[in-house]
């Protein structure tokens, strides 16, 4: 039997799911456990961070947490439709709301629970005597006939779950959602979602007699100014939790605990595991991405892999494919010029920069100068590749952009290149010699 069908690949480089092993990030659990006890809730959690840090692997971590502490989350993850306006938002968490309480409620009971004082004998009288109650349906018609704005109609409604979570005897409630640079105001259209929103977890919270109501969002780090643009108080609301990359100690437990498993049969000697440590940078997703990519060289090569042998030119391919170049295509050619000047730049170690670091390089002013270049710094952020750091000053939203730029600008011009070059010739057959006609008879 081949070794590949006896070994399966233990990294899992997909966008949030779970890795093998957890390292770091124990400060953000241990703050969001505290979290959990606190009577009032006088905090909201913000976790941001670049893309690939970690952020939705923390929050479905938290999910864990919280449901083992018997509190209702309720989430999802937005989308620019969804959240568009204070209707269709408020219509995206009454759907979470009903999801969620059908879940709790069709719960099993926990092995060597008592019936009659268990969470799941509590929750099965609540299903025969209120579960129509607290379907879909029942709180679509609920909000709709609440009087007021949408945020009046969406507070009556999570009055009516805290009810249930009240009788339930339930922890509190939970509403966190994902992808929340999605959801921001927008004044020009009359449309306030991220203002409905804050202000109706808020009222939940100052409120007598309501449960528990803790809200999460997270995002990319341009959020936290949609965020703090909805009121002046909403600072004061969250914790910021700032995902950066991980230490080079925990960045080592994430790579080599789970590949500890399979040695033997797979071989890989230290300078190839700080190889592909030096690789990941750090970042979650390329540690699961690299460590996978590392475990199918090594099945492909019988166990053993020489160092300089990683990553392979396809290895890379995949992670440009499938990290940069969405975003990529979406620019125009004058955009990726603008692009390779900021993977550049001299000081691209550092983490952001300003249209002036740019403009430094020779010949980028008379390319770029004057207001162009800030012009191109917003273009470039409305496509998501990047987002203001503060004022005047820029990053990239996915680690390591300026090696994938780069990468992708040498392989256009290596195809540019040999376009320009002499056209090959055709090897053409060697012809066979004539044969001698034969002479008639009769000549």
């Amino acid at each position: 039997m081949e070794r590949r069908k006896l070994i399966e690949n233990p990294y899992r480089p997909g966008a949030g799911h779970l890795p093998p092993f957890l390292a770091g990030r124990l400060d953000e659990q241990r703050f969001f456990k505290r979290m959990l006890h606190q009577q009032p809730v006088t905090e909201n959690v913000l976790i941001t961070g670049l893309r690939g840090v970690g952020k939705t692997v923390l929050l479905r971590h938290m999910r864990h947490m919280a449901e083992h502490n018997d509190w209702l989350w309720v989430g999802n993850d937005l989308s620019e439709s969804a959240a568009l306006t204070e209707e269709r938002l408020a219509l995206r968490i009454l759907t979470d709301l009903a999801a969620a309480i059908a879940k709790k409620l069709s719960e099993p009971m926990t092995e060597g629970a008592e019936p009659t004082s268990s969470l799941k004998h509590r929750l099965d009288r609540m299903q025969q005597t209120e579960g129509d109650a607290l379907a879909y349906d029942a709180l679509k018609a609920q909000y709709e006939q609440a009087p007021g704005l949408p945020s009046d109609r969406l507070k009556a409604v999570l009055t009516r779950v805290t009810s249930f979570v009240q009788k339930a005897r339930l922890g509190g409630i939970v509403l966190a959602y994902d992808e929340a640079q999605c959801l921001s105001d927008r004044a020009d259209h009359n449309e306030f979602p991220m203002s409905m929103l804050i202000e109706s977890v808020a009222a939940m919270q100052r409120g007598e007699g309501f449960s528990p109501c803790l809200l999460i969002l997270s995002g990319l780090p341009h959020v936290f100014d949609a965020l703090t643009a909805t009121r002046t108080y909403t600072e004061r609301m969250f914790r910021v939790m700032t995902l950066d990359r991980l230490s080079r100690e925990d960045t080592w437990a994430a790579l080599t605990t789970p590949l500890a498993a399979l040695m033997p049969p797979l071989h890989a000697s230290d300078s190839l595991l700080n190889k592909v440590c030096e690789l990941t940078g750090g970042y979650p997703y390329l540690i699961q991405f690299f460590g996978s990519e590392l475990v199918e060289q090594l099945l492909e090569n019988g166990g053993t892999l020489a160092t300089d042998q990683f990553p392979s030119p396809s290895t890379l391919d995949r992670l440009d494919a499938g990290l940069f170049a969405a975003r990529w295509n979406r620019t125009s050619d004058r955009q990726r010029e603008f692009l390779s000047l900021i993977a550049s730049r001299q000081n691209a170690r550092s983490a952001d920069f300003s249209a002036g670091d740019i403009l430094e390089q020779p010949g980028a002013s008379a390319e770029f100068g004057g207001p162009v270049a800030n012009q191109m710094l917003l273009a470039l952020a409305e496509r998501g590749l990047i987002y203001r750091t503060r004022h005047g000053r820029y990053a990239f939203t996915v680690p390591m952009s300026e090696l994938m730029i780069q990468r992708r600008m040498s392989r256009e011009q290596d195809v540019e290149a040999s376009w320009q070059s002499p056209p090959p010739q055709m090897a053409r057959k060697a012809e066979p010699p004539a044969k001698p006609k034969k002479k008639r008879w009769f000549s």
